[in-house]
């Protein structure tokens, strides 16, 4: 007897059993292709519950571009106070010789000293960024739904409050040690605002990860956690590189051969590894954007740059040894080596070296914008392919059962 209704197996011999066997077929088929994609959208939907709910607001972005012009050039007139020795140049703090820093009269420190010009502007371009920092607080609890940034801009204030407080005792005690910590704070400040830019930035709400991209990317080839930790070590690696050099430049006059060999040698070292790990990088980023065509755009410019310029920092680097330690040993029979004289505080010293610290913290930075984007785009990336395969064996379980069902049945 044949049951009626839509789920009923049609019993029927000759041309109608089979017409109707292959409707039955194609109305089940139809029937299972939507829970792929819902499946697929719900598992991306879990994890970013709050993406297709935020709200593109330009102003946090704007004030931290703004704060990133300004802290940039902070750190390339830092370097330049270092490479002068120009540090005491105010000995007080955090007036200038007696007068409220902001008061001091402009002709005394424009028309005077360099070292007074480039220590008493620094002081200066440290308070403009202070008050955008400020700025920055306030426009992002304004205007910004994401709590996780607001705190951002929280820590942004904090980090900024403590550098100036580093660099107002180094002055006050004439500390190498905090000019050292003071150094190493420098970059990583202007990393964490380069992130803020980021993560504020109208690419982030445009690519709310791997579910905005997933009709374009090759889920099954990712390897979305491998890219994101190793991008991390290479963050972690070029800021301790950086700080290494920043205790090479504060180096004690009292201090023994043996430990400044070790510095650079360290130094030295910690380079190889982040041109090494960048180019490594640079491949595998290359060979994911040739699977995905047009889908990682966004995590691959920023590679190509980082090549770029670490490239062109060993160049800094050895051109940095150069002017201020002379050519290596094995240079001797050159004749160009054997008649260089080192000009020490020389203007081609001075920005030769100015341009290696600045450029080492635009690699930090560069790294950041690195790992931020590869963890924006491909954090779900993983969870996407295990889904995937979920789904996958779903239908295929679903499909094996809708072909035994729907074999015609015959009069018993």
């Amino acid at each position: 007897m044949v049951a009626g209704g839509l789920r009923s197996v049609i019993v029927c011999r000759g041309q109608a059993g089979r017409v109707g066997f292959v409707y039955k077929l194609w109305r089940n088929s139809q029937r299972h292709l939507p829970p792929i994609q819902t499946n697929l959208m719900n598992t991306e939907h879990k994890n970013n519950p709050t993406d297709a709910t935020r709200e593109f607001h330009p102003l946090p972005y704007r004030v931290a571009l703004l704060l990133t012009v300004c802290v940039f050039p902070l750190i390339w007139l830092g370097a330049t106070v270092t490479t002068y020795a120009a540090g005491m140049a105010v000995p007080d703090w955090p007036g200038t010789y007696g007068y409220n820093m902001f008061l001091y009269p402009i002709s005394s420190w424009i028309s005077g000293p360099f070292n007074l010009l480039v220590e008493h502007g620094h002081r200066l371009l440290a308070s403009l960024a202070g008050l955008i920092t400020i700025g920055l607080v306030f426009v992002t609890y304004s205007q910004e739904s994401r709590r996780s940034v607001r705190w951002f801009a929280v820590v942004l204030l904090a980090v900024i409050i403590l550098q100036g407080v580093l660099g107002g005792v180094r002055v006050l005690l004439d500390a190498r040690t905090f000019a050292r910590i003071h150094g190493c704070f420098g970059p990583a400040f202007f990393a964490m605002v380069v992130g803020f830019c980021v993560m504020t930035s109208r690419w982030w709400f445009e690519n709310q990860s791997v579910n905005r991209l997933s009709s374009k990317l090759d889920v099954g080839r990712i390897g979305g956690t491998g890219h994101i930790r190793f991008a991390l070590i290479m963050l972690i690696l070029s800021y301790l590189q950086l700080c290494v050099g920043s205790f090479i430049r504060h180096i004690k006059l009292d201090s023994s051969p043996g430990g400044f060999k070790h510095l650079v040698y360290m130094h030295i070292g910690l380079a190889l590894a982040v041109l090494i790990g960048t180019v490594w990088q640079w491949f595998r980023i290359g060979r994911l954007a040739s699977r995905n065509p047009g889908a990682v755009d966004g995590i691959k410019r920023p590679i190509q740059l980082l090549a770029s310029l670490t490239v062109l920092q060993v160049c800094f680097g050895m051109a940095t040894w150069v002017v201020k330690y002379g050519w290596p040993v094995w240079f001797e029979s050159w004749l160009p080596a054997a008649n260089f004289v080192i000009e020490q505080k020389s203007m081609i010293q001075a920005n030769i070296v100015t341009a290696h610290v600045a450029t080492g913290s635009l690699i930090v930075a560069f790294w950041v914008v690195h790992f931020l984007r590869l963890v924006h785009v491909l954090r779900n990336a993983d969870d996407l392919v295990k889904a995937a395969g979920d789904v996958k064996g779903d239908v295929a379980i679903d499909g094996k059962k809708n072909r035994q069902s729907l074999r015609p049945a015959t009069d018993g």
